[in-house]
């Protein structure tokens, strides 16, 4: 539609419709983009021309914003009602939005109302300076070219860049870069030397990476579903509440005990009976490292029934050793892959021989049958010879080698076959939703029983969509992850016996002191007991902090405990002391995080631990402050319960995220940049399933590691000291008294608590002034609790609490409900 051409406005929202959001949004006239064009629900009401008369508040119909700046107000009246009526409005509303600002900062420029026979504009602070009819907004008109030189987009949106570098703090300072830069950050302590008489421990039963052992772990370290322990409240709503979304009718739990799975074998036990002629998908869906290729692993060792087992062959196909190039032609990859995967799970047949060759392609052979009868009319050696270069052909075809494998076993051997395609959660969405559709090509070829890993959020997400739709009939298995606190204590278990049967009788090992500490091979394993009893079965927050921070990640989980055991900030003479049965020097929740936030390294930084620095930003972002993470988190924790563009809960647009924190004078770039770097952390996921990077399109979720660095990290001296180094502070002054703790640290290896909380201190004085300046400035000025508020409560309650020794709580917080 062009603006003009036979259009009847009888109300205001006709001029709404057919005016004004053309006249915005449309190529050949303003072309703003729709997310940078916001109405009335977006603006804070303010009171106007009071003097005047006007009584109630206002708001504009629309408002429009480059740079997290507002830089239109439009204004949207009745063809009843003069123009100049919305226009003063306007004017008004702008002139309050600019008083925000410091002084020659005006970024409201521009007032634009109508009433759809006349549309004025103007600046803020002057009378109309255009005045124009509908016929005035043809395209190509002097008018429409008139208006377009003051608010095209590109015009708005290059003022508004140049207001935002204005409004840049010139100079960020860091407090590393003032004791030593980055040499410093670099810096790594020694392993504790006790750690070397575990190490072979460790890499058998703690490793995160694909283990050798893999089958024994399987055998005897898993965790039954009947086995699994409850988490507390909060944990308990971060990481398990949305398990209740997946389990409708056609999504059945699976519930290993110590001896079997009645799901998946009546599963394959229907498919031995009935042998459809497509073959049968069964999806396993659950989240990343919840354990479903552990369960895959203990099925087929363990669970699966001796009547079955003895007549079932498995090819259990790795997509973790898939390259992208694999993956771009994946399905190639997939019949190879399987080949080598049966073999390797079925070392006991041979496919190589000529005997098995035969068997494998027998209904080639017999289709053949023909020409070799006639060739050997002339030549019985021909006749083979050409017998032979078939079956090499044939042979050498991957996809007709996995046909005639999958035809051999399940035709000729009257036998199961069961494919399973593992690790395909660990893919990007894309990815996961390609293997699909290849699952069912390679299903349809070798009429096997296919067992297909998927991340329970792309189920949801996908199962009434294509290509999942396809699979609307069949029944999904979920499985549910394991506490890490379960998984630890049985891979102890296994340790102990392991140190009983293959340990030296007395052990060694050197204190920082130098001495030489010689004990029985017993008191490891009472020192790795523990450990355990330290950090899961003592009444204080680290087990939540761990549990949070892997998540549902068993592999994760795994690497942080082995980072405690070996980290050189564990001291030897804490360990001797645990040893030697004194107790004096327990090992605490303050020691555990230190190591979760700096591993091997002498201070934590962008490179270190599991720990993120939610006050981080990039000096390199347009316009940041300590608090953008924050916010987000904050923003995202709250809406934890709702649903989101995509139809899940606690799900929701990077463009809405930046919409919302734009009230808080954010740029949507550099929200999108920092909801970029959470994901990268793990603190947040992406509905496209992998941790790179996110569009403004991406939706995105809390993690309850993203929970934990909001709602206890900022409450331990511990976390807030460790982030200092890397704080990037707009003001020298704080960064300098900081650095001077710090430097303190470097030189002599420690500091006293109460050097941590004079420099935290210097901390939170510095983050109240910058929320303050912050807030003077807000356009909109949201009403009650943001994330800013609420981080700086619990740095002010972690310092009341240092000085005091009270711990008792202050009343309900807000982020639990």
């Amino acid at each position: 539609m062009h603006i003009g051409e036979d259009v009847e406005f009888r109300n205001e929202s006709d001029v709404e419709q057919k005016l004004v959001m053309p006249l915005l949004n449309g190529e050949r006239y303003l072309d703003i983009p729709l997310a940078n064009v916001y109405t009335k629900q977006y603006m804070a009401p303010t009171d106007l021309d009071k003097v005047a008369g006007k009584l109630g508040s206002y708001v504009p119909d629309y408002t429009v914003w480059f740079h997290g700046l507002p830089t239109l107000i439009v204004e949207v009246k009745s063809p009843d009602v003069d123009s100049e009526v919305g226009y003063r409005e306007a004017s008004l509303y702008a002139r309050h939005l600019n008083q925000r600002y410091p002084a020659n900062i005006n970024p409201c420029k521009c007032v634009l109302a109508t009433n759809g026979k006349t549309l004025l504009f103007g600046h803020w602070d002057t009378p109309p300076t255009l005045r124009l009819s509908l016929e005035d907004l043809r395209v190509s008109t002097a008018g429409l070219e008139e208006l377009k030189s003051h608010c095209l987009s590109r015009v708005l949106g290059a003022g508004a860049k140049r207001l935002s570098n204005s409004l840049r703090s010139r100079k960020i300072t860091l407090p590393y870069e003032l004791i030593g830069g980055q040499p410093v950050l670099n810096a790594k302590r020694a392993l504790n030397t006790f750690a070397a008489d575990l190490s072979p421990i460790l890499r058998l039963y703690f490793s995160s990476t694909p283990q050798e052992n893999i089958h024994e772990i399987a055998q005897r370290a898993y965790v039954s579903s009947n086995e699994v322990t409850e988490y507390d409240r909060v944990l308990e709503s971060l990481l398990k509440d949305r398990l209740a979304l997946r389990k409708g009718a056609i999504v059945r739990p699976l519930e290993p005990t110590r001896k079997g799975e009645t799901s998946v074998a009546r599963a394959i036990s229907t498919f031995d009976t009935e042998r459809p002629v497509h073959g049968q998908l069964q999806i396993i869906q659950g989240p990343v490292g919840s354990g479903k290729s552990l369960f895959i692993r203990r099925y087929k060792d363990v669970l699966q029934p001796e009547t079955e087992a003895a007549r079932t062959k498995w090819a259990i196909i790795d997509f973790n050793t898939a390259t992208k190039g694999d993956l771009a032609n994946v399905e190639q990859w997939v019949w190879q892959a399987f080949v080598e995967a049966f073999q390797t799970d079925n070392p006991g047949v041979d496919l190589t021989s000529g005997e098995a060759l035969r068997r494998i392609f027998a209904r080639n052979l017999q289709r053949r049958k023909g020409v070799y009868e006639e060739l050997a009319k002339v030549s019985p050696q021909q006749a083979g010879i050409q017998r032979a270069n078939d079956l090499a052909g044939w042979q050498d075809d991957q996809r007709e080698l996995a046909r005639g494998i999958a035809e051999h076993v399940i035709g000729s051997r009257h036998e199961i076959l069961v494919t399973v395609m593992d690790n395909v959660d660990r893919l990007d969405l894309d990815s996961q939703l390609n293997a699909f559709q290849v699952t069912l090509s390679f299903m349809a070829l070798t009429k096997s029983f296919v067992i297909l890993q998927m991340r329970d959020e792309t189920y949801e997400r996908f199962k009434d969509k294509p290509p999942l739709d396809t699979y609307r009939s069949g029944i999904t298995f979920h499985i549910s992850p394991p506490r890490f606190i379960d998984v630890v204590k049985r891979r102890l278990e296994l340790s102990l016996e392991y140190l009983t049967q293959n340990a030296e009788d007395v052990q060694r090992y050197t204190l920082e002191s130098g001495l030489r500490i010689a004990y029985p091979k017993t008191e490891l394993g009472i020192f790795l007991r523990e450990l355990y009893v330290d950090l899961f079965e003592r009444r204080h927050n680290i087990s939540r902090i761990l549990e949070a921070l892997a998540g549902w990640d068993v592999r994760r989980a795994l690497e942080m405990f082995v980072s405690v055991i070996t980290s050189g900030h564990l001291s030897t003479a804490a360990i001797t002391s645990n040893l030697l049965g004194s107790r004096m020097m327990p090992i605490k929740e303050h020691n555990v995080l230190k190591i979760l936030m700096r591993t091997d390294y002498r201070f934590a930084s962008e490179h270190s631990g599991y720990v993120a620095n939610i006050l981080h930003f990039d000096k390199e972002w347009e316009r940041p402050d300590n608090f953008i993470l924050v916010e987000i988190l904050y923003y995202l924790n709250r809406h934890r319960k709702v649903r989101g563009e995509i139809g899940l809960e606690g799900y929701f647009t990077c463009q809405r995220i930046a919409g919302e924190l734009q009230k808080y004078g954010y740029v949507p770039e550099d929200v999108r940049l920092a909801i970029a770097y959470l994901l990268k952390k793990q603190l947040i996921a992406a509905d496209h399933m992998n941790f790179t990077n996110v569009e403004f399109s991406d939706s995105v979720r809390i993690l309850a590691s993203g929970f934990m660095h909001l709602r206890v990290l900022p409450e331990r001296l511990e976390y807030l000291y460790g982030i200092l180094p890397t704080t990037p502070y707009i003001d020298p002054a704080p960064a300098r008294k900081i650095a001077e703790v710090l430097e303190h640290e470097s030189k002599h290896d420690s500091v006293a608590g109460s050097e941590k909380a004079f420099a935290v201190q210097a901390l939170h004085d510095y983050l109240v002034a910058e929320d303050r300046k912050l807030r003077g400035h807000l356009p909109i000025l949201p009403a009650g609790e943001n994330g800013a508020r609420y981080v700086l409560k619990k740095i002010g309650e972690c310092l009341h609490n240092f000085r005091t020794g009270d711990r008792t709580p202050t009343g309900t917080d807000s982020l639990d409900l």
